[in-house]
């Protein structure tokens, strides 16, 4: 790289390529002007999306699906403010997000000027750290270090807001030059030091050495830990434990695994709600512990405190998780690869000191697991004639496996999202994306660009609902520009499903305000966009647009018209515990609820 003067907005440029960024996601506006034409003359890879949401969530769908930050550019005013829904999304889920936001020129801040919003202080309490630049020698420091950030610990977003005047200013000396002193200058945050695995490995055996009936509960720290899987199949191999996962930490285990019980919580299956339920050693790693899981924390915590019902260990690298929501015996302040890494070589130094016998308690899992699984068996069969969203998802997951492909599965909010949980097995980390913690509505289409972005070599399999789309329907003309293999299943009820439900079962039947009477023809939409696609309204019908998604080697969008009253199923009632399912058809209880 040459040692030319740059301009502050060069400066950004050259900084994102030092980075490896590509791409980045992004709309123009007046105060980045001179930003993006640093990026023209460049030629830096920057995808334009419809709208600054579809850049943020585009970035999300990347950051999720590699582990890598995503880096979303916005202007001023609107522009930044429009990126909040998806910056809250991805401080929720822990998705690693670097936020470039123009700003105007620093004289005019704080005066109400043209597109000024103080997007620093909007940010502040859904971001891990933001910045406002305020003089050009410190911007390449504050970028270094919130580069570093996006990764650093618990990943989450961080914003650098960037005056026009500053974008525009020269840099003082050299990149090279102010690069070096960027890195030798990184801030060092103070942190208190950790109660990490080391020190409690004694106990955590002895706990398990203790236990009837354990279980193994991972989230979506799991994910984000770079080795965290091939560590955890390994500690899976050694000890047998049964797992657990929860809606971020679904491919965390290939769900083939006889110890995988699928998804807890709220839409959980029932041996694994049965197991969180029943459990008298609960060790949970990366997750925590959000109402969807617990149910209500405090009878999660009374039933521990009068009957000593389980004994909880918890492990995060956020220490602020960590006793928030559930009481845990045992604190890990620690990366979850860290973790099951410390205690594989302890196992492994026992040898054979170390062999508990869970088996009574897994086959009592498997019997759970294989009566619900018959009970799937005999809907199926009388659905055969019906085009429900559970047949839906499992046939768009048998035709892509029966090609011998593994796509990017991502999911919009709603029913189809639970049933796309609990009915599309997922084998490989970082292969599920979807928006956990916040419930996004708008966050599929565009998580979908940025997971194909990243993974032009494999499918993916967008499942959106009717409402969902039409939150982010304008990102069709950015799938359209780029050509990337997104196979689209519009999952049409007619209605908000996840809400209709809700009022059926909770609010007497009252469907307030979510009904969609008026849908567009949605392959009409894709073809204005210039996208293939077909509708779908029964299963012979669904066969015959299946084939033609996988067929095409660019997007292309199936219209399900669905049955509008299914339901999903098992669901945890509000204010109960997770073996508090609802489960029709299952007329006994699948164990006792002790």
């Amino acid at each position: 790289m040459s040692e030319r003067k740059m301009n502050g907005a060069e400066a950004v440029v050259a900084f994102l390529q030092e980075k490896g960024v590509d791409p980045i996601f992004g709309y123009p506006g007046g105060p980045v002007l001179v930003l993006y034409e640093a990026f023209y003359n460049a030629n830096f890879p920057h995808l334009l999306t419809r709208h600054e949401q579809g850049a943020v969530h585009a970035a999300e769908g990347y950051a999720k699906s590699t582990g890598r930050p995503g880096v979303v550019v916005a202007t001023s005013g609107p522009g930044a403010t429009n990126l909040v829904t998806g910056i809250a999304d991805a401080y929720l889920d822990s998705v690693p997000i670097l936020a470039i936001t123009g700003n105007v020129a620093l004289p005019y801040i704080g005066t109400d000027a043209f597109q000024e919003a103080d997007i620093t202080g909007i940010t502040m309490p859904i971001m891990k750290y933001n910045y406002l630049v305020t003089r050009i020698e410190d911007l390449l420091p504050i970028l270094e270090e919130a580069y570093n950030l996006t990764t650093d610990g618990r990943p989450g977003p961080v914003g650098v807001n960037i005056p026009k005047d500053l974008l525009a200013a020269t840099l003082p000396g050299s990149f090279e030059d102010a690069m070096a002193r960027a890195r030798v200058g990184r801030t060092q945050r103070h942190r208190p030091p950790r109660k990490q695995t080391e020190g409690v490995l004694e106990p955590v055996l002895e706990a398990l050495r203790k236990a009837h009936r354990p279980l193994l509960l991972v989230g979506g720290g799991v994910t984000a830990s770079p080795g965290a899987t091939e560590e955890l199949a390994r500690f899976v191999d050694r000890t047998g434990l049964p797992v657990s996962s929860t809606l971020m930490g679904k491919g965390c285990v290939p769900e083939s695994r006889p110890e995988a019980l699928g998804m807890c919580g709220m839409h959980g299956l029932p041996q694994s709600n049965i197991a969180l339920g029943r459990c008298d050693l609960l060790l949970a790693v990366g997750c925590r512990f959000s109402d969807r899981i617990t149910g209500d924390p405090r009878q999660f915590n009374a039933a521990n405190a009068t009957a000593k019902k389980r004994f909880i260990i918890h492990v995060d690298i956020d220490p602020a998780e960590i006793g928030k929501n559930i009481k845990t015996d045992i604190e890990i302040e620690d990366d979850a690869a860290v973790f099951f890494r410390t205690l594989l070589a302890r196992l492994d130094a026992l040898g054979p000191q170390f062999t508990p016998d869970w088996s009574e308690w897994k086959a009592e899992l498997r019997g759970i697991h294989d009566k619900y699984e018959r009970l799937k068996e005999k809907q199926r069969a009388e659905s055969a004639h019906r085009l429900i969203p559970q047949t839906v998802i499992r046939r768009v997951a048998e035709a892509e496996a029966a090609l011998g492909r593994h796509p990017v599965v991502v999911t919009d909010v709603g029913q189809h999202q639970m049933f796309a949980a609990q009915h599309y097995p997922i084998s490989d980390p970082r292969s599920f994306l979807t928006s956990g913690g916040l419930g996004t509505m708008g966050f599929g289409l565009p998580a979908a660009i940025g997971g194909a972005v990243a993974h032009k070599d494999r499918d993916t399999v967008l499942f959106v609902g009717d409402g969902g789309l039409q939150m982010t329907i304008q990102e069709l003309g950015t799938l359209q520009c780029l050509n990337l293999p997104v196979k689209i299943f519009v999952m049409d009820n007619a209605a908000l499903g996840m809400v209709r439900q809700w009022q059926e079962l909770f609010f007497h039947g009252h469907y307030s305000h979510s009904i969609l009477c008026n849908n567009p023809d949605f392959p009409m939409v894709a073809r204005a966009y210039g996208i293939p696609g077909g509708r779908a309204d029964s299963p012979e019908s669904f066969e015959a647009e299946l084939a033609k998604a996988l067929a095409e080697p660019g997007p292309y969008l199936v219209h399900v018209i669905l049955e509008g009253n299914e339901n999903v199923y098992p669901i945890v009632p509000p204010g109960k515990q997770p073996h508090d399912m609802i489960i029709p058809g299952l007329h006994d209880e699948p164990a006792p609820k002790g």
